[in-house]
């Protein structure tokens, strides 16, 4: 019973950092969607393929709230059985934060400056989760 216990607060400890860096995340993601709509970066009627529909905010603070909860289960299952495990997640969310850098180009005639945007997008979630695992470690 008592590892239960420490094993339920020990994924809190990692899930309560994941979901502020979601939370963050999704809030800067959500200025950056804004401004690149304010200025015409990212289209209003540009269809995403796998959506059906032009990307609106919903999919972006998802976009960016969903990865970060994956990203604190991976860091969870690294630290129960690796032993190092910030050193092997920070590799980790590099190599995932590189190859997420095709992703924008998947859609057909993107635009370049929504390209930018949803790169820095990436960039963001990545930078937020990276930060506050990193912070949640030192303590």
């Amino acid at each position: 019973m008592e590892s239960q216990v420490n094993l339920s607060i020990r994924v809190r400890k990692v899930l309560y950092p994941a979901l502020a860096a979601g939370l963050v995340a999704a809030a800067i993601n959500a200025v950056l969607f804004w401004v690149g709509s304010a200025t015409g970066a990212v289209p209003a009627d540009l269809i995403i393929p796998n959506a059906g529909q032009p990307l609106t905010i919903v999919p972006v603070i998802i976009s960016s709230i969903l990865p970060a909860l994956v990203a604190g289960l991976v860091f969870f299952l690294l630290i129960r059985f690796t032993r190092n495990p910030l050193r092997i997640f920070n590799w980790v969310a590099a190599i995932v934060l590189i190859l997420s850098f095709s992703s924008p180009f998947t859609i057909p005639n993107v635009p370049a400056g929504m390209a930018v945007v949803l790169e820095l997008m990436h960039v963001v979630v990545a930078g937020s989760v990276l930060i506050a695992f990193n912070k949640y470690v030192k303590q």
